[in-house]
């Protein structure tokens, strides 16, 4: 038999030139990390906020745009979504999405799991 050392890995006793050790400031962790994380956050989050405040403006505040706010209401109301779960056909549609998805998922599952067997035999 032949006679094999093995060495334990060494281990680095200063770790200051990786990694993120240049966020100990925070002047620089202000920079480098928090102001474009807020920026892409507000990016991100702002048509969210849109829809919702769109959703429960009355009519008037949504189409004068010169003497109402347009980044808040006052006057909240849900007068819209009333309308469409209940006056129009949108419970059905939003139905015939949701079957139309879980079956194409279902379908897709179904087909892989017999690609899958076919291959194995």
């Amino acid at each position: 038999m032949t006679d094999v050392s093995v060495r334990a890995p060494s281990v680095a006793t200063s770790d200051d030139s990786e990694g993120m050790s240049y966020l100990q400031s925070l002047p620089r962790r202000l920079v480098t990390l928090y102001i474009p994380l807020g920026i892409i956050l507000l990016v991100l989050l702002f048509p969210f906020y849109w829809m919702a405040l769109t959703a429960i403006k009355p009519d008037e505040q949504l189409l004068d745009l010169e003497r109402y706010n347009p980044f808040w209401t006052w006057n909240p109301t849900f007068k819209h979504i009333y309308k469409l779960l209940f006056e129009t056909k949108y419970p059905l549609w939003l139905w015939n999405t949701m079957f139309v998805a879980i079956g194409a998922t279902i379908l897709s599952i179904i087909s892989s799991c017999l690609l899958y067997t076919s291959r194995c035999v």
